[in-house]
């Protein structure tokens, strides 16, 4: 995850009739089928429904080659890997892993996992990446829930050995993303080189970053953590925690708040520097330049140092964006109000009040 696929994906279904041309086909007609199809793997690796087998079957049909792009197959188990190839028989399957360095990789995930409905603060989930990394010299004895989430997805050799070991070491390709400054066509220069295809011409997607500022982030985590407190799981009004509040409302204040800033730490430079020496080693293709995953600092504030006045101004455009927003759905009604609370726990006790208010609403319009 945070390695460039969403840009990937963007550009393999905007430009799927040229790409069909050159003999690559994305499966599926939108790359949400994709991502339901490999959800129907994940449910039932032995078994999966028809939203899977419905893309098998297009990739036999089609005589050429067929490109499947969605993160949740990289840190698959390996009994999953075994059944994701095994379903397409005796067909060929080639895998490619893209990767960026690991220190701006930290504050791009915990963007994400915030905006997925974890509490997780940013000092807990940088020290539980820290203390959970691989070749740690003192593991300790228990690794937070942070921690584990983190090296699950970005744990580089893991996920290389694990499909290896099923397609051969030959059939698999890391990609690397560009170090900052790279011209944007550059990774899917090399991801065009890996899959066969030639995106010379082509449009490159236009740019849909919705990734929040530090402010908007640390205000979503403590959303989180009182949508917690009031018995709301994780994964409840994600739709609204994350396609709206997150991707629609926040992410549009990006330009007037700071990114979130890390600086490289000595154990950063050295995980990323023992990922890259046994990546090397095991003889797979590369696409790019090891360099490239050397840690850069991602320039930017400590989110968790956000001032109140800056808490407080993130809450209200959010929750005058996400009113608005609700306001023409069947929710809308009586939806609460602002209130003009005086201070940042007030600000948040107001959105999470919104976003609950929504869920609530719909819970009774739903037949």
């Amino acid at each position: 995850m945070k390695s460039g696929t969403t840009s990937i994906q963007s550009f393999l279904f905007g430009q799927r009739a040229a790409l069909v041309e050159q003999g690559v086909l994305p499966l599926g007609r939108r790359w949400n089928e994709q991502a339901h199809g490999v959800q129907a793997l994940i449910d039932r690796p032995e078994a999966p429904d028809d939203r899977w087998l419905r893309l098998v079957e297009q990739a036999r049909a089609w005589d050429g080659t067929s490109v499947i792009s969605m993160e949740y197959l990289g840190p698959f188990l390996p009994h999953r890997v075994e059944a994701a190839v095994a379903s397409f028989g005796d067909l060929p399957v080639d895998v490619v892993v893209t990767l960026r360095d690991l220190n701006r990789t930290i504050p791009s995930l915990w963007q994400e996992v915030v905006q997925n409905g974890r509490s997780w603060s940013w000092p807990d989930y940088r020290a539980g990446a820290r203390d959970a990394r691989p070749w740690h010299p003192d593991p300790p004895r228990v690794v937070s829930e942070p921690g584990r989430t983190f090296w699950r997805q970005q744990h580089a050799c893991r996920i290389v050995d694990r499909w290896s070991s099923v397609v051969g070491v030959d059939r698999v390709t890391v990609v690397t993303l560009p170090a900052p400054g790279a011209p944007r066509s550059t990774l899917l220069d090399r991801f065009g080189r890996a899959v066969g295809f030639d995106p010379s011409g082509l449009a490159a997607p236009a740019s849909q970053n919705t990734s929040l500022g530090a402010a908007s982030a640390q205000l979503l985590q403590r959303v989180n953590a009182r949508l917690s407190d009031l018995g709301l799981g994780d994964s409840d009004a994600r739709a609204v925690r994350k396609a709206l509040l997150a991707k629609q409302v926040l992410s549009a204040r990006r330009d007037q708040e700071q990114p979130i800033g890390l600086e490289v730490e000595p154990w950063v430079v050295g995980t990323a520097g023992e990922l890259v020496t046994r990546l090397g080693a095991t003889g797979v293709r590369l696409e790019g330049d090891w360099h490239d995953l050397a840690p850069v600092a991602a320039r930017g504030v400590d989110p968790s140092a956000t001032s109140e006045e800056d808490l407080v101004a993130a809450a209200r455009f959010g929750f005058d964006g996400l009113r608005e927003v609700l306001a023409d759905r069947p929710v809308g009604a009586d939806l609460p109000r602002w209130g003009d609370p005086d201070d940042a726990d007030g600000a948040v006790r107001a959105l999470a009040d919104l976003v609950r208010a929504s869920v609530r609403q719909a819970d009774r319009t739903r037949p």
